[in-house]
């Protein structure tokens, strides 16, 4: 079916039905980077049904009702975009309130990297070179919270528990975790996190048999609190220097990952013999674990890790109850579906395992013989349908067999711009952030 007849087709859908099982926030429903009522398209390349021009930004895009939200720097300001999911059409724009802003580094995650969140009424959108925005879905400002010191450097994402917005702010300096109303913004709890150096990574609300925790992955920590308060449940020790990835979970178990160049090869489960050699250690250590003269301290590390539920204080040799050290991400956040546990590494490397017991069904298998699927994967893998779908940086979208045990390759599609956003999942649509567009794929009608 030619575009223009898809756009037509879609201008008479009723209103809201793409956004019917809504794509709210980084990585979509509770963070988990599925969908279990999605069908998006196999077969990318007939089913193009729009693309627009969007302004430079990291952040992914989010989907509410028949609506997309999603931020980008252009001409010396931060925006907020609103698009119709049905044929990408601009609803509204909103620039922050900043006189203008400066340039930045190109080799930093840039000034709109964290993805907003929306509660289907409201959108809350985060710029560290300014602070907190909220808007009405219709584009009207509800209310504003400019940070105290700006970073043009945050890169965490918004999420929302309950009418909590959870803000995660790890930084050279002033790092802090806070929960702030969603109805005018103020600051319900706050903790400070300055032992903590700059991270990247996005917090996880994990809700499992006996509770809720807020998991805030950190520089050498993995951390648990109480999302209603703030208080410290429990702390993992020896993850690496600087926090990329979000965690996620299988019901009683929390699944993270953690790699950065230059740490040692795996988690360090008790006191090491020597010192790391990075100077930036003593700044990224929790409280607790501060050594004594007859202590030395774990050295930051990499690996893929199950932890169950319920810890108290140290859990670094208590609560894990699987861990790999082979085949580790740097960027992409692990994926858990259908009891599965999916990870993508630079190089086009895909691993899957039993996400209870750690048991590989394969590693290191590559996607395929293009050069550009061999190259970085920014993008969290995403799932629905019995699918996954992994997108290079290079613009390479894969979709494999979720249930197969070993990488069964249904689609390739080539993409004309690289990417480093995470897909959204709504319906019959995904929709593809790319450098300079948004793309919206969807299946015939």
């Amino acid at each position: 079916m030619k575009l223009t007849r898809y756009l037509v087709l879609l201008g008479l859908l009723p209103l809201g039905l793409l956004g019917s099982h809504d794509w709210p926030q980084f990585r979509g429903p509770g963070g988990r980077a599925m969908s279990d009522t999605a069908k998006p398209p196999n077969g990318f390349g007939s089913n193009l049904v729009w693309k627009v021009a969007t302004p430079p930004g990291n952040s992914s895009p989010i989907v509410t009702s028949d609506r997309i939200f999603l931020t980008g720097a252009e001409g010396g300001k931060l925006v907020t975009i609103c698009l119709n999911c049905r044929n990408g059409v601009e609803l509204w724009r909103r620039a922050a309130p900043i006189e203008s802003l400066r340039s930045w580094d190109p080799m930093t995650p840039g000034p709109a990297t964290p993805t907003p969140v929306t509660d289907g009424e409201s959108v809350y959108v985060f710029f560290g070179s300014f602070g907190l925005l909220a808007y009405t879905i219709e584009g009207a400002e509800r209310w504003r919270q400019p940070l105290a010191s700006p970073d043009l450097e945050a890169s965490a994402s918004l999420i929302l528990i309950g009418h909590r917005l959870i803000v995660v702010c790890d930084r050279d300096r002033d790092s802090f975790l806070e929960a702030r109303d969603t109805k005018d913004g103020r600051s319900l709890w706050r903790v400070n996190r300055s032992e903590f150096s700059r991270s990247r990574a996005t917090p996880f609300h994990w809700v499992h048999s006996k509770g809720e925790e807020l998991i805030v992955p950190g520089s050498f920590s993995l951390t648990s609190y109480n999302p209603h308060t703030g208080g410290q449940n429990w702390y993992f020790h020896g993850t690496s220097r600087v926090a990329t990835s979000s965690p996620t979970a299988e019901g009683n178990l929390l699944i993270s990952s953690s790699s950065n160049i230059g740490d040692n090869d795996s988690f360090s489960a008790g006191p090491d013999e020597g010192d790391s050699g990075d100077p930036g250690l003593s700044t990224g250590l929790i409280p607790e674990l501060v050594p004594t003269q007859k202590e030395r301290l774990p050295r930051g590390g990499k690996g893929l890790l199950a932890i169950r539920s319920c810890g108290r204080g140290d859990i670094t040799k208590s609560h894990v109850a699987w861990m790999s050290t082979r085949s580790i991400p740097y960027s992409a956040s692990p994926l858990v579906y259908r009891g599965r546990l999916f990870t993508i590494k630079a190089g086009g490397l895909l691993s899957a395992y039993d996400a209870q017991t750690g048991r590989p069904f394969y590693q290191d298998e590559r996607l395929g013989r293009t050069g550009d699927v061999f190259g970085d994967y920014y993008a969290s893998p995403i799932a629905a349908d019995g699918r996954v779908y992994l997108l290079s940086a290079e613009g390479i979208l894969t979709v494999i067999d979720a249930g197969a045990n070993t990488p069964v390759v249904l689609d390739q599609y080539k993409i004309s711009d690289t990417t480093t956003a995470t897909p959204a999942l709504v319906g019959n649509m995904m929709f593809v952030r790319t450098s300079k567009w948004l793309h919206g794929f969807g299946t015939g009608l």
